[in-house]
């Protein structure tokens, strides 16, 4: 009886030392990056993205919750109506 309570505490300690070492600040910029990867995948960024044409004024605005991924020469994102946006040209993505 006293060993499985040693063990449990055991256990609990080690997991509560896992996730205070997983969430160290002393994270490399590739471990952050990593980690800001994931996130995007999950459950998407809250960003900001604009269109310009030739001449710099704005075409068209988006903001929400997206994940961005780079086809070829356009940038493609399904937005928050669940609208598959595909852009090209000149594009600035804001994370907000």
């Amino acid at each position: 009886m006293i060993f499985r309570r040693l063990k449990i505490k055991w256990l609990i300690f080690s997991i509560t030392l896992i996730i205070f070492m997983l969430s160290m600040p002393a994270c490399t910029e590739r471990q952050k990056k990593s980690i800001k990867h994931l996130k995007s995948d999950i459950i998407g960024i809250e960003r900001k993205v604009t269109l310009y044409d030739c001449n710099g004024n704005v075409i068209r605005n988006w903001e929400g919750r997206f994940k961005i991924e780079i086809q070829g020469s356009y940038l493609s994102f399904i937005d928050d109506n669940g609208k598959d946006i595909k852009v090209s040209g000149t594009v600035v993505v804001e994370e907000t």
